[in-house]
């Protein structure tokens, strides 16, 4: 009987510490997801932000743009059916996803050691399969632009001005006339003014005055250097953002109010797309904008770029490569579409920023097609 008893004394042991390991190593991340699902449906991350760990990034979008990219997630997605727990251990929860039109998924969330959501394994696979799809566009692209005879018929003038910060900004002014309408071209990231070089030429025989500039975020392209961002360099301006580019932009458009005395459109593309719209819904020099591929690649702090295009009462013109078409969608919900507030989907593949514009690029006529009744509109004739 005392041999039953020790048995039983060392089972009951065994199971006591067995239960200790298992309450060790599973956790519980209900609150941390709860959160995570509720921002969907609140279109917010307000209650969720006290659960994320200052160390979420999703590469390779820097860490500085991590509040933006969230933002950008849950107010954008579609109508949320459910989100919740599969399974979780220590450090992890596999979640399931339903969302409205794009079906069930099932991803990890990671956990830091205070239960900080410090990865998101769902975020992070949108991120690469919309870069993936960028990349097989540029893949398949024409590299750089081919300026042609229309550059020789309209030479550029170098011009430079003073930012905000006082850093010198470098552009490329094709003037044709000083009563002609004016367009601010400004270039998507590690690219330059010469993103342009064709397409300049040709709005210049459309009718239009164009200035062409360098942001200081770029880099050389096409073998063209960037002349404002090595200034940048050069003077000790580091860790340089797609945001910081703002002020360039800005300076660009108060250069050519003043040269014109007149209101100018602004023309983004990519990352300067988003820019463009801010800089448009601020500024009373500006009068339209014109995004190619915009999106929330920044932390624009004040308000999102959903709210900014809501609010905004100048016209403007939208588009994107027909992949990233659904993302500019969800940019555009809830507003009435017209023909001063455009949203443009190719018929074609397309392309990512203004390159769908360059020469001999496949799809670009009908780009220009829609960006001439565009600037028709706004400049009649």
């Amino acid at each position: 009987m005392k041999k039953i008893l020790k048995i039983q004394k060392i089972v009951s042991v065994f199971i006591l510490l067995f239960s200790i390991s298992m309450h060790l190593s599973a956790q519980d991340y209900s609150k941390q997801v709860n959160a995570f699902k509720q921002s969907f449906i609140e279109k917010s991350t307000e209650n969720l932000n006290s659960h994320l760990s200052s160390e979420l990034k999703f590469d390779p979008v820097p860490i500085s743009s991590t509040p933006a990219v969230m933002t950008n997630i849950v107010s954008q997605f579609p109508k949320l059916n459910n989100l919740f727990i599969i399974e979780d251990e220590k450090g992890k929860a596999k979640v399931k996803y339903d969302f409205v039109g794009l079906g069930v998924s099932k991803s990890y969330i990671h956990f830091d050691e205070a239960g900080k959501i410090i990865r998101i394994e769902f975020i992070e696979n949108l991120i690469k399969q919309q870069m993936e799809a960028q990349k097989q566009q540029q893949q398949e692209s024409i590299k750089q632009p081919t300026p042609g005879e229309l550059a020789k018929k309209y030479p550029a003038k170098k011009v430079e001005f003073t930012s905000k910060d006082g850093l010198l900004v470098t552009a490329n002014l094709y003037e044709i006339d000083s009563d002609k309408p004016i367009i601010l071209l400004c270039h998507q990231a590690r690219y330059n003014k010469f993103e342009y070089a064709g397409i300049a030429p040709k709005l210049n025989e459309l009718g239009y005055n164009c200035l062409a500039i360098d942001q200081r975020s770029g880099g050389t392209f096409a073998d063209k250097p960037n002349e404002t961002s090595e200034r940048a360099i050069k003077k000790g301006i580091t860790d340089i953002t797609y945001l910081d580019a703002e002020q360039d932009i800005i300076a660009a458009v108060n250069y050519l109010s003043n040269k014109y005395n007149k209101k100018i459109t602004v023309w983004g593309s990519s990352y300067s797309s988003g820019l463009a719209l801010y800089v448009s819904a601020q500024s009373d020099n500006v009068n339209a904008s014109i995004s190619f591929s915009p999106g929330d690649y920044f932390n624009k702090k004040e308000v999102s770029l959903v709210k900014t295009i809501a609010s905004l009462q100048k016209p403007f013109f939208i588009t994107s490569s027909k992949a990233e078409a659904p993302g500019e969608t969800l940019l555009l919900k809830g507003i009435t579409l017209s023909k001063i507030k455009v949203h443009f989907i190719p018929e074609s593949a397309g392309f990512h920023g203004s390159k769908a514009l360059w020469t001999n690029q496949e799809g670009a006529e009908e780009y220009w097609t829609e960006i001439k009744s565009f600037l028709d509109v706004v400049y009649p004739k």
